[in-house]
């Protein structure tokens, strides 16, 4: 049987660019389909990753000129213009999306395809485009649409008073004062950049600490304790019965243990819902679990042979590097060369300043599974050159098996901790103990001392105690 295509990738984001690239590096026939008005780049471009990084370090840069004095620097008044903010976010959205359309995917000649999917059968798209409509065929089939805000009733959400991330990126007049739902990354990153250009910020989580995913007391303590050192005010453990907005305009945010908090305006950050609904899955035997997550084996196969998917529409954390290494293995595995996506090894990080940073396991995540460990703990205060910088804030934690001192996990909270974190990560996917690390040479004086300082503590032989 011919088909039009080896390969069709459903969704333009990072799993989908990706496994669209790689399958046309193998030498594959590619088409890559994309419904959505944002285009290429998905989420991550568009409505993530880059725009939000993009307002981060604005408001990174507005920050430290404020403070300049502390570094012997005068200056004068300083004025954030969110007009002039807005337009370099957007400039530097539409040339990364100018160059995956016009170099790294058109250069590879993979074509596009704008509608939305369906599947006929597990050969064959039906592809919507307003009135139009067409059907194309492939050998094989990637999904990769990823996940958008979820629409959660309870908190009405107008996307004017009660808004979710997509409309935060665009906010031009900031708020007198914000209610940020949920401490995870985009919580914690719009807190951070509201609060910074004059916002008086709320937090408002359920779990009973700020970055849920962390569970390491001894860094969530140090890092809620930050975030109420710089005025945002933290409120933790306890649900929300509703937010909505009162006769006056003014947004309501009902606690479901009684309590209640005021602002302008509120922002969900919390929850996304799977792009798979109306695509033909269950009638073509793709089978989803209980939360409606598309089942995959290790080769990234769903229960259908020839049928794909790869990122937020898979179990495993909504990263935009795990689609993207997903997609890659996808294609790899269609090219009938094996690649394996070790899910126990992704890094994650949050970009408020100072970032947060975790890799693979925490001591309460091995304790769970019956491995007894070692730690080391240091506090920024003991870099040399996190002082040069004044930035001192944070902690960093690193957790090994007590039997032969193979690291295992970590978690930073502290300056430019997205890049530290990286060691780490190599360490745990080379299978290297706490020595390996300890007696590795680092540059002084340089952050990354703070890493092998660690490692010492963890064996009883580091310098700062």
């Amino acid at each position: 049987m011919s088909f039009d295509y080896d390969v069709i990738s459903i969704g333009a984001g990072s799993g989908g660019c990706a496994s669209a690239m790689r399958s046309a590096d193998l030498g594959k026939k590619v088409a890559l389909v994309e419904y959505r008005e944002k285009g290429t780049g998905g989420t991550c471009v568009n409505r993530g990753c880059i725009p939000t990084k993009v307002l981060v370090k604005s408001a990174q840069v507005y920050s430290e000129i404020k403070e300049a004095k502390q570094y012997g620097i005068l200056v004068g008044d300083v004025k954030a213009d969110q007009n002039a903010i807005q337009m370099k976010k957007q400039a530097i959205v539409n040339n990364l999306k100018f160059g995956l359309d016009n170099f790294l995917l058109k250069s590879r000649k993979v074509d596009r395809i704008a509608g939305k999917a369906k599947f006929l059968d597990a050969h064959t798209l039906e592809i919507t485009n307003g009135e139009e409509k067409k059907t194309v065929t492939a050998q094989n089939i990637i999904i990769a649409t990823g996940s958008e805000p979820a629409m959660i009733p309870a908190f009405n959400i107008d996307r004017e008073k009660i808004i979710t991330s997509d409309e935060a990126l665009s906010i031009k007049d900031i708020p007198k004062e914000l209610i940020v739902v949920g401490a995870g990354a985009l919580g914690l990153e719009f807190a951070y950049i509201f609060s910074t250009f004059g916002a008086k910020v709320t937090i408002a989580e359920m779990m009973p600490n700020v970055v849920p995913i962390l569970k390491e007391k001894e860094v969530t303590d140090v890092v809620e304790q930050y975030l109420k050192k710089t005025g945002i005010d933290v409120r933790c453990g306890s649900g929300i019965a509703s937010i909505q907005v009162n006769e006056s305009g003014r947004v309501v945010c009902a606690f479901q243990n009684g309590e209640s908090v005021e602002a302008d305006m509120a922002l969900v950050a919390i929850g996304r819902s799977l792009n798979t609904k109306d695509m033909g899955l269950e009638q073509i035997g793709v089978e989803l679990n209980a939360k409606g997550q598309i089942t995959i084996n290790e080769k990234m196969q769903t229960t259908v042979e020839n049928v794909y998917a790869v990122g937020d529409i898979v179990a495993g954390p909504q990263l935009s590097h795990k689609a993207q290494k997903q997609g890659l293995a996808a294609a790899e595995n269609i090219a009938g060369t094996s690649s394996i996506v070790n899910m126990d090894v992704i890094p994650w990080a949050i970009f408020m300043q100072p970032e947060i940073a975790g890799v693979g396991i925490t001591a309460q995540d091995a304790n769970d599974a019956g491995i007894e460990t070692i730690c080391g703990k240091m506090p920024f205060t003991a870099n040399e050159k996190a002082i040069t910088m004044q930035k001192t804030a944070g902690v960093i934690k690193i957790v090994a098996r007590k039997d032969n001192h193979q690291i295992i996990g970590a978690q930073i909270f502290g300056i430019d901790a997205s890049v530290l974190i990286e060691e780490i990560a190599l360490a745990i996917e080379t299978k290297l103990t706490l020595e390996d690390v300890a007696e590795s040479i680092h540059a002084h004086p340089t952050l990354s001392e703070i890493v092998m300082e660690t490692a010492k503590n963890a064996l009883g032989k580091a310098f700062h105690k």
